[in-house]
């Protein structure tokens, strides 16, 4: 993890939904694991995170989703597979 400028002044919509899975899995709910990192603030608390910060001990076998809705109602969401520990968790949301 490192801080991260963009993340510092970003404000983003409210996170609703994470999910993580394997084709050999039910999808297992992780919001409330995913809101800690996320923040109050709606900002990533101004860091940038590796896979193995936010998701340790998962690799590539694991999809994972996170959905969001702005104050408008609109739903944003963002979803992938699990890269290496040392790859960034870039979001886009």
């Amino acid at each position: 993890m490192i801080d991260c400028e963009y993340y510092k002044d970003y404000r983003g919509p409210d996170l609703t939904l994470s999910q993580i899975w394997t084709n050999s899995e039910e999808k297992l709910d992780i919001t409330e694991y995913i809101k800690e990192y996320y923040g109050y603030e709606n900002n990533w608390q101004g860091k940038l995170y590796t896979y193995d910060d936010i998701l340790p001990h998962r690799d590539s076998k694991y999809k994972f989703k996170v959905e969001f809705v702005d104050d408008s109602g609109r739903k944003h969401w963002f979803y992938g597979l699990v890269g290496k520990p040392e790859q960034f968790f870039i979001v886009n949301s």
